[in-house]
C-alpha cells in the first residue's frame, strides 16, 4: 500500500467520531478527499454494500477499506508516523488508550442520551436533568484520570487528545440547546482550551459546532 495514495473519507458533519479522523489526517497533512457516504448517508444499502458495518467514520485507501474511528486512528499512525502520535513509552501509550476508550464508552454515550431530548416537546425535565447529572458525573472521573500538560501527550498532540475536542463542545452546545448549563471541571476547561487553540483543532470543531448548531435548529423548528 502506497502511502502517496489519496484517502477516501467517509465521513458526516455532526459526527464526533468522524471529527476525530478529520483532525487526526489534518495534524499528519495526508492527502484525502473527504465524502459522504453513498446514497447520503451510512444507513443506505449503496453505502453497505462498501462498508458492511454501515457506520462512520470509514476510509478506503487503494482496495483497502477500514470503519471504526479507533482503528482508522491506530492505522493512521501507524502508516503515516510522522509526527507520532502515541509517547514510545508503552506503559504512558496504555494509559492514554484507556483515556480514549473512556470517551468511547462513557462520555460521549451519556451525551448521545440527549440527543432525542432536543426538540422534543415537552420532555421531561426530571428525565432531562438524569442525564445531565450522568454526564457530569462522567467528566467528573474523566477530570480524575486526565493530567494534560497542556495535552495529553505533554507538548504534542497525542491520538487519545484527538478523540475529545468536539465532543467537549457538543455537549455544552446540546445542554444549551435544552436551556440547561454545564461547567466543565477547571482542569477539562483548561485542557479544551489548549485543545482549541491549536488552528488545525480549532478548523474542525468549528465546523462541527456549525453543523450541530444547524441540527439544533432544524430539530426545533420541527416542535
Amino acid at each position: 500500500m502506497s502511502v502517496k495514495q489519496k484517502i477516501k473519507f467517509y465521513a458526516v458533519p455532526v459526527s464526533t467520531y468522524c471529527a476525530r479522523v478529520r483532525i487526526i489526517l489534518r495534524l499528519k497533512s495526508i492527502d484525502f478527499e473527504e465524502l459522504l457516504p453513498p446514497g447520503g448517508n451510512y444507513n443506505t444499502t449503496e453505502y453497505r454494500r462498501l462498508i458492511p458495518a454501515g457506520s462512520v467514520p470509514a476510509i478506503e485507501i487503494g482496495g483497502f477499506r477500514l470503519h471504526d474511528s479507533a482503528a482508522i486512528a491506530e492505522f493512521l499512525d501507524e502508516q503515516y508516523p510522522e509526527p507520532a502520535m502515541w509517547p514510545q513509552n508503552v506503559q504512558k501509550r496504555a494509559v492514554l488508550r484507556s483515556i480514549a476508550h473512556f470517551h468511547d464508552t462513557r462520555l460521549e454515550p451519556a451525551l448521545r442520551v440527549l440527543f432525542p431530548m432536543v426538540g422534543q416537546s415537552p420532555e421531561s425535565p426530571e428525565k432531562i436533568t438524569s442525564a445531565i447529572n450522568h454526564i457530569v458525573e462522567c467528566l467528573k472521573r474523566l477530570d480524575s484520570l486526565v493530567e494534560p500538560s497542556p495535552y495529553l501527550g505533554g507538548d504534542r498532540l497525542s491520538l487519545a487528545d484527538c478523540v475529545y475536542p468536539t465532543t467537549l463542545f457538543m455537549l455544552e452546545d446540546v445542554v444549551n440547546a435544552l436551556e440547561k448549563k454545564i461547567t466543565l471541571p477547571s482542569k477539562i476547561s483548561n485542557w479544551q482550551k489548549a485543545l482549541y487553540d491549536n488552528l488545525i483543532v480549532r478548523r474542525v470543531v468549528d465546523d462541527n459546532r456549525d453543523a450541530i448548531s444547524a441540527w439544533v435548529q432544524k430539530k426545533l423548528l420541527s416542535i
